[in-house]
């Protein structure tokens, strides 16, 4: 997924201030004071993206990209079974098929 750096972020943000300023008409002020603001919350959201202190995948989303990863390595090593069985029930993600480390179906 591509995501908007803050810079530019902050460049429209301040473009759409600058359009504000220069409207005649208070509707156009309206909707860029708007744009403005919501350019603003998105180089705020860029910021923390850009600081690493946000994953870009909620926990959801992690997991499945997870089981994926393990559905791939397992069709690279067939004979693999039961360990990918158990790295996905180490891993809390969702299993689809096959069984536990304890011999439970799934």
């Amino acid at each position: 997924m591509m995501f908007n750096s803050a810079m530019m972020c902050r460049q429209q943000e301040a473009r759409h201030r600058q359009i504000a300023v220069n409207a005649s008409l208070q509707n156009v002020r309206k909707v860029a004071l708007a744009a403005a603001a919501a350019w603003g919350r998105q180089a705020e959201d860029a910021e923390e993206r850009e600081a690493g202190s946000r994953c870009s995948l909620s926990e959801a989303d992690a997991a499945i990209a997870l089981e994926f990863q393990l559905e791939d390595d397992l069709d690279e090593d067939p004979g693999n079974e039961a360990m990918g069985n158990h790295a996905r029930a180490a891993s809390g993600a969702v299993l689809v098929r096959g069984t536990l480390p304890d011999g439970v179906p799934v």
